[in-house]
């Protein structure tokens, strides 16, 4: 199944050198200011806010950090794979490699939890996720991760 996501290749970073959570999130806000035009800076405390109320580590080392932010008008998405497993409080206890990060406009309750709920059912799939984690390309995880040919 496709699933039409606000996410191009160059959201997306395999392997970069975060060493735990927070590193996570600042590269994840970085791309996320890269597509809004919002401070990095301020989508990172927002992320970071938002975790600080409970991991959004949704298990078997998946996790969706999201924020909703005033100024932004559409939602955005960025993508990150680590070289290995970051703690990030997630109920299996596994650490995250991946994570999507979402981002949305502050009124745009619906569309957020929409776009939350379509991002955890394609990453319970186990051979989505094995896909991944496995491939080199920045384009074959867009693939995966999209559903599209």
């Amino acid at each position: 199944m496709m699933i039409a996501l606000p996410l191009s290749p160059a959201n997306i970073r395999m392997d970069p050198p975060v060493a735990d959570a927070v590193d996570a999130l600042q590269v994840l806000a970085e791309m996320l200011a890269e597509s809004s035009g919002l401070s990095a800076q301020g989508i990172a405390a927002a992320l970071q806010n938002r975790e600080a109320q409970g991991s959004t580590g949704i298990g078997h080392g998946v996790a969706l950090p999201h924020a909703r932010l005033e100024g932004l008008d559409r939602v955005v998405i960025a993508a990150l794979r680590t070289a290995r497993g970051i703690p990030f409080a997630a109920p299996d206890g596994v650490d995250v490699r991946i994570f999507i990060a979402v981002a949305v406009p502050r009124a745009a309750a619906t569309a957020h939890l929409e776009m939350l709920s379509t991002l955890a059912a394609r990453l319970t799939v186990d051979g989505v996720r094995e896909a991944l984690l496995k491939t080199p390309e920045v384009t074959e995880f867009f693939r995966v991760l999209t559903g599209s040919a």
